[in-house]
């Protein structure tokens, strides 16, 4: 079964040029019919504060992105969604699983073992992880990396036609900018 579609979340606080490289290079490279941008109910590892309301952050992401096929979404508030386990879950309720990816950036990949029972979610879903500067250390330092170096998959193309869940690392160039980095400067 052929992957259509793209799960994108995260704070978006502010949204800047690195999480529109994720989206545009997921895009052309995994050839998604849609990306679902989804702005971040709760994050336990994080401190949750935004400075707008989910409207005004649903209002300005549709703004910056209308240009891309993709979809802003307040699903997770709607739905008060506490992790992605929770997310993935109320998808599957719908819809398979494979026919989605779930997209992150390399910093992501280095927290992914605390993310709650993240066991369950490299187990049902194939994850792109979109390359970026300064976190290269989150490859083969990361735990996944570590005890499941078998779900990484080097090859694009492999990756693109399995079936079966899988991780890859799209190693294009990335850009060095952070959310937090803006906010505190």
């Amino acid at each position: 079964m052929n992957k259509k579609f793209g799960l994108y979340g995260g704070f978006f606080n502010p949204f800047h040029e690195g999480h529109l490289h994720v989206i545009q290079s997921s895009m052309q490279y995994l050839s998604l019919q849609k990306l679902f941008v989804l702005p971040t109910y709760q994050n336990p590892l994080k401190e949750n504060i935004h400075q707008d309301s989910i409207q005004t952050q649903i209002k300005n992401l549709r703004n910056k992105l209308s240009a891309y096929p993709v979809k802003v979404s307040d699903f997770e508030y709607r739905h008060s969604i506490q992790s992605t386990q929770e997310l993935l879950k109320k998808i599957q309720t719908k819809c398979n699983l494979n026919c989605f990816y779930l997209i992150m950036g390399l910093d992501q990949l280095g927290q992914l073992h605390l993310w709650q029972n993240y066991q369950w979610i490299i187990e049902n879903i194939s994850i792109c992880v979109i390359y970026r500067p300064r976190y290269d250390k989150f490859i083969e330092n990361s735990e996944i990396f570590n005890y499941h170096p078998n779900l990484f998959m080097q090859d694009l193309n492999t990756f693109i036609n399995s079936s079966t869940p899988l991780i890859h690392l799209l190693k294009n160039d990335g850009v060095d900018m952070s959310s937090s980095e803006i906010r505190n400067s």
